[in-house]
This record gives structure tokens, sequence and C-alpha cells, in this order.
């Protein structure tokens, strides 16, 4: 007489793990859904914070802060112009502290640094605005590659606020960021000083400006603050500085316009323009520094006006996550800075970015771009309808 079999077949194994299959994927998307959104609230906080910041700047200021701005000088004394010697570094052990680690500079860094003192960040903040720190140095420690060469580590601390907890793409060591501001419309480098670009505007109007009026707040909120030569100009041609702009100048509403936005590819929140050590030492004086000429695209982002009345549409590149397959790949160099100033992020289908009354909203990377263009523009006079919004 033949027994009964006991255990499982190889029917009922492959029965069971299609079972588990079935039910693990189901459980995945919702243990994984709350995560995604609750990231996406962690960034949308943090955006929303840098508004307040630099709303509070403006209250306390009286004008907005610009992409680029001076904060100091490190071994300079400004009354008898002289540099000063020797140099010591009041935070570092003596001998990581000694003139042979340090030299004089000037303190030239992003509308961040102008924003620490609401965001928590008040040491951080003093040793960018107190003459007698550094915030370049050759001690070890200091930052390198992405995060610029030479700069102090407690100049360029990792920020929580400034890093969106999204973003893949970081590749500084120091001074991680995940956001940009609004600088308005893109203008030629090579023109600053005393070239003219044609603008096509997202009313449809064309208007032909100098570097100077591109930085009006008919195009934009962040400006120039840092007087400076460029390399090709002459000693008494400076690079313009922006007029103030104040939270009274928008006349579009401070609820339709953006302040900030999530950027994939802007370098660290403290590093202007590709600036590395050499680029803010001076030997005499601080005039002899140049101008940032990229930092309108390194920490900031701006709009690329198109001429909508002959059909023309904008380059894939300049939309919100534009080049999509590329965009978590793609690192910012000197080449591309300009067409990678614009809003990216890790999130699905758009960006969060924040506005001039300390709203948020999640921007679809589908907008019309004429509409993106009037929410970056503080007086812009465009018509928003509220389904655009």
């Amino acid at each position: 007489m033949t027994g009964n079999r006991s255990g499982l077949t190889l029917l009922d194994v492959v029965v069971v793990l299609f079972c588990i299959g079935i039910v693990m994927a189901l459980l995945i998307p919702a243990v994984s859904t709350p995560r995604i959104y609750a990231r996406m609230n962690q960034c949308r906080t943090k955006i929303k914070n840098l508004s307040l910041a630099a709303i509070q700047y403006e209250n306390t200021k009286g004008e907005m802060p610009g992409w680029v701005m001076e904060f100091g000088h490190f071994g300079w004394d400004p009354e008898t112009e002289t540099v000063l010697s020797p140099l010591r570094d009041p935070t570092a052990e003596w001998h990581e502290g000694s003139s042979q680690n340090l030299a004089p500079h000037r303190k030239i860094g992003t509308w961040a640094v102008a924003l620490l003192p609401w965001l928590d960040a008040q040491p951080t903040y003093e040793h960018w605005t107190e003459d007698r720190y550094p915030i370049l140095t050759r001690a070890e420690g200091s930052t390198t590659g992405f995060s610029g060469q030479g700069f102090h580590p407690l100049a360029a601390p990792n920020l929580a606020i400034m890093q969106c907890p999204t973003d893949p793409t970081q590749s500084e060591d120091d001074g991680r960021n995940s956001y940009v501001a609004n600088a308005g419309v893109f203008f030629p480098p090579r023109d600053m000083i005393a070239g003219q670009h044609a603008i096509f505007h997202p009313g449809g109007t064309t208007k032909t400006v100098t570097f100077a009026e591109s930085m009006s707040n008919e195009f934009g909120v962040f400006g120039n603050q840092v007087s400076a030569r460029l390399e090709s100009s002459a000693e008494d041609e400076h690079v313009p500085i922006a007029k103030p702009i104040r939270l009274d100048d928008f006349r579009d509403g401070a609820g339709n316009t953006v302040l900030f936005s999530e950027s994939l590819h802007a370098l660290s929140w403290h590093r202007s323009g590709f600036v590395n050590d050499e680029d803010l030492i001076f030997e005499n004086h601080p005039d002899e520094v140049l101008y940032p000429t990229l930092s309108r695209f390194t920490n900031a982002m701006v709009w690329h006006g198109v001429d909508w009345s002959n059909d023309k549409q904008p380059r894939d590149i300049h939309r919100i996550n534009g080049e999509r397959a590329l965009t978590e790949t793609m690192q910012m160099s000197r080449t591309n800075a300009a067409d990678l100033a614009r809003p990216s992020s890790a999130h699905a289908e758009g960006v969060n970015v924040s506005m001039a009354d300390g709203g948020t909203r999640f921007i679809s990377e589908t907008i019309d771009m004429r509409v993106w263009q009037a929410l970056m523009t503080p007086r812009g006079r465009e018509p928003i309808s509220d389904d655009e919004r």
C-alpha cells in the first residue's frame, strides 16, 4: 500500500512565493508614499524659511539681498588702507592659524550668507562679517572640489536648511546646497560693462537693456551688490551695482513673485561664481580681486526670453526639470552654468518654490513658460489667471 506524501511540492512553493510577491508589491507603495510626502514637506518647509529670512532681511536692511555680495575683508585695515601683518586665525591652533596658512582676502559670497542670522547660523555669519575671522585658509580641513578650493571649514559648513532631503546630486563635501534665488533675466556675461541685450518680455514686448537695467524690479529680485572689475575691463570700469529692490516694488503682488526654487545643480551656498581661494586673495589692495563673472548663475536662477510672437519655444534645457533624463547626472560647469540656472528637483513632475509673501507652491514642470517667467518678475505687470497660479 502506498503511503500519503507529506510536505510541499514545487508548485506549492511557487504559488506561496507568488502570493508573497503580490503582498509585498501592495505594501511597499503604502510604506514609501508617506516617506516621499514627508521629504516633500521637509523641502517645502526649508524653502519657506528661506523666503521668511529674505523678508526679515528686507525689513531690517530696507532692500533685498544680492545674488553676490561683499561681507568685508581679512588682513586689511580700511582706515589706513594697508595690509595687516602678521595675520592670525583666532579660531585655530597656533600652528594652523599662523600667517603661513593665511592671506589677505575679500569676503565675497552669496545671498545665503546674508540670510544666515535668520537661519539659526549666527556663528557662521560672524565668521563672514567680522574682519578678524578669515573665510580662507590653507590649513587642514579647508574645502576642495565643488565646494571651492581653500574655504575655511567654519565659513562653509553643511547647513541642514540648505539641503533638500531628496537631492541626490550634491557633489560638495562642504556647503551643500539645493536652492537658488531669483536673479531675473539672462544677460550675457561678456556684455556686463558696456553691452546691451535684447529681451523678449513675457508680456510680449521686446526691450533692449544694459546689464544694470536687466537687474531692475521689472525683471527679477536679486541683483549684483559687488563692486569689482572684469579681467578684460579697464582699471576704472567696474561691474554695475543693482539699484535697491524692496518688497514695496512688487507691484505684481508678493504672492505672485518667486524668491527661491530648488536646484539640483547649484554650487555650494557660500561659493559664488566658481571662485576659489586664489580668486579672492589680494597682495596690496582689495581692488585687485576681480568680479565673479558667472555668479548670476551658480547660486541663482534666470529666465531666458523667447520671441513668442514668432511661435518660438524655449530650449528644453531652460524649462523646469528640462532634459529630465540628464538632470540628475549633469553637473554645473563654466560652460553650462547659464543653461542650468533654472529650477530642477528630484521630486516627481515639478519643483517647490517659495514666494515673496512667505508662501510656497509646487510648480509643475509642464507649466507654460510665459507664466513661469511672469512669476519671476515682481513688476512685469503680466496678468496671471487663477488657473495658472
